[in-house]
């Protein structure tokens, strides 16, 4: 027979309780007498007085030791009834029991009988309260068999009350830590936020971390209400949540918290040996709960079901100390901001876990709250909950500016991918251009070369006989050669430049008013190598400065021309001729001309223009760029 680790073989005899001493409520526990039956000793079909029971132990109103849990308790105690009437009261031994069986002592036989009927009122179950029942001046000696449910929070504080106002004192209990109950709550609300807000953030980002934090909120959103709303309420539903229910939420939400932390910092990637660790908490995390499981629904072993539950806790503080040290020698941001909210998340969780596991107190002068594991647990939480945000604001601006930059990087890589097309189908159209220039020059060039040399040797043959279609045939031969001479210069890729097209106008000039009485002359600035222009814009070009030759050799009746290129964002390119300028008489006969010239520097996006001023000015712009 053995109380609190020290054999007890001769127990101390209960005090006599006088009804007469209270009015609506008296707790017995210093008068009461009790005794584990630890070696499963007492029968309860042949009780006796219980040699080993002993005073109630001071920590008996705040916890009984997870040993004695599997074992039957018994309680004794004397009450008298010094009433002038029959009295009855409730018997409320203390919380949780799964069983309450009540004893009398029978004053002949000195045997401890059941006490029948002895369920109070049917607002309350067996499991909350046992009546008394004595007549005036009798005493009665009792025994109460009880029967702990499977939890740490089971607290023995007997007293005696009126049936009418046992209600009234259930609620008193539950109340006697308001400002606890208070602050759970408050705690509950900012969990839903979080949930909200983790849910918002999965709809907006469609990222699966927002999902298991969502999860992990809610899991111990539920435990902290549940513990701050079913406080000291002896129900069914209540012992299923504090002997199996409230570990069981604890994990699950802190195996999401592992899957969510290890998601949000990319540990598979970023921190390989942190990954390993989060992930064998998991595969703890899991593996206790499943022996939890089994040791609670098969088993009446608590102490070994109460050892599993610690030593899941103590993993997950290890996770934290290791998560800690991982974040300062590691130096991310992110990891630091996180390990600053699991140092808070370690500290009341450590302080949670030793008021749990002993029955040791801090000063009672100081508030309840000081003494309530839950309150540290649920501090530890909030401030885990604060230094997430932290790290989450800070995470989402890295995810923006890491977006910003890719972004930026892809947008690159698009026009680095569409100017190499660009320059691909251009490489194309010039291997094409030189191609076809090539081609005319050798095939069409030869052949029409061969007909202009026939012409004139049919001419040569037939003398003072040479018919005029014959000459009309080596003429429109040499204008063919010109045309495709022109054509050829054009399309070849390796012309696209200033320098060259200046060139050429150059030898076209020379070559048109050889015969004429026109003097001629180029004006360009000498840094013009290496300028590019495109082949339309060098044939549209040419052939409008052919056009104004044309012109100003048939109608102009000049003996100068001048033709001048400037450079600037714009090539520019005037016609300067001394002739008699624009005739209003002679404009019908060369306005269709005009009229091409300005279609055609139109579909080079350039600029036609012509005034008189001393004679005819044609001005010419097209851009460079």
């Amino acid at each position: 027979m053995v109380l609190s680790g020290i054999s007890q073989p001769h127990g101390s005899p209960a005090d006599t309780i006088c009804l007469s001493r209270f009015q609506l409520y008296l707790p017995i526990g210093r008068e009461a007498r009790i005794y584990f039956d630890t070696a499963n000793l007492v029968k309860t079909d042949s009780l006796y007085a219980l040699p080993g029971s002993q005073p109630l132990p001071s920590s008996a109103d705040r916890k009984v030791a997870a040993r004695y849990v599997s074992k039957a308790c018994y309680l004794q105690f004397v009450v008298k009834n010094d009433l002038d009437r029959q009295t009855e009261v409730d018997f409320l031994p203390g919380f949780y029991f799964n069983t309450i069986n009540l004893f009398r002592r029978h004053p002949e036989t000195g045997k401890y009988e059941p006490v029948t009927s002895a369920i109070t009122q049917k607002t309350f179950n067996s499991h909350t309260v046992r009546k008394l029942s004595l007549r005036p001046g009798e005493t009665g000696n009792y025994i109460a068999e009880l029967g702990f449910i499977k939890t740490t929070v089971n607290t023995i504080t007997p007293c005696l009350t009126y049936g009418f106002y046992l209600p009234t004192l259930l609620s008193q209990f539950q109340n006697e830590k308001k400002l606890n109950a208070i602050i759970t709550y408050l705690v509950c609300g900012i969990m839903l936020m979080m949930i909200f807000y983790s849910l918002a953030g999965f709809y907006m980002n469609r990222s699966i971390e927002f999902i298991y934090y969502a999860a992990y909120a809610f899991m111990l959103g539920l435990m902290f209400f549940f513990k701050a709303y079913l406080y000291k309420t002896p129900t069914d539903s209540n012992f299923f949540f504090e002997s199996y229910f409230d570990f069981v939420l604890q994990g699950t939400g802190t195996l999401f918290y592992f899957i969510f932390l290890r998601t949000f910092i990319g540990s598979k990637t970023e921190f390989p040996l942190l990954n390993i660790i989060l992930y064998a908490q998991q595969v703890i995390t899991v593996s206790g709960l499943i022996l939890f499981t089994y040791l609670n629904f098969f088993t009446n072993n608590f102490p070994l079901q109460n050892l599993v539950e610690n030593l899941i806790k103590y993993a997950w503080s290890f996770s934290t100390i290791f998560f800690i040290i991982y974040a300062v020698v590691n130096r991310s941001y992110i990891l630091r901001y996180l390990a600053i909210g699991h140092t808070f998340l370690f500290l009341g969780g450590f302080l949670s876990l030793f008021l749990i596991n002993t029955a040791r107190r801090f000063n009672d002068q100081l508030t309840a709250l000081s003494n309530d594991s839950l309150f540290w647990y649920e501090m530890g939480i909030l401030f885990e909950l604060v230094f997430f945000l932290v790290a989450l604001s800070f995470k989402n601006k890295k995810d923006i500016s890491d977006r910003a930059r890719e972004k930026e990087r892809l947008l690159m890589d698009y026009e680095k991918e569409a100017y190499e097309r660009r320059m691909a189908i251009l490489a194309a159209k010039q291997d094409e251009r030189n191609r076809i220039s090539a081609d005319m020059h050798d095939e069409l060039g030869s052949g029409v070369t061969a007909i202009r040399l026939m012409s004139e040797l049919a001419k040569t043959k037939l003398k003072e006989h040479a018919l005029p279609e014959i000459e009309k045939i080596s003429v429109s031969a040499n204008d063919l050669i010109s045309k495709m001479n022109t054509i050829i210069w054009t399309m070849k890729s390796t012309n696209d430049t200033v320098d060259n097209m200046i060139a050429y106008v150059r030898s076209y000039a020379a070559e048109f008013l050889e015969n004429t009485d026109i003097r001629w002359r180029i004006e360009y600035p000498e840094n013009v190598a290496g300028i590019e222009l495109t082949g339309e814009k060098r044939r549209n070009i040419f052939l409008c400065i052919k056009e104004a030759l044309n012109n100003i050799a048939k109608h102009a009746r000049a003996s100068e021309v001048l033709i001048q290129f400037k450079l600037g964002p714009h090539l520019v390119i005037l016609i300067k001729d001394n002739g008699v300028g624009m005739q209003p008489d002679k404009i019908r006969a060369f306005s269709n001309g005009l009229s091409n010239m300005r279609k055609r520097m139109e579909t080079v996006d350039g600029h036609f223009g012509i005034r008189s001023e001393s004679g005819t000015v044609v001005t010419l712009s097209v851009p460079l760029a």
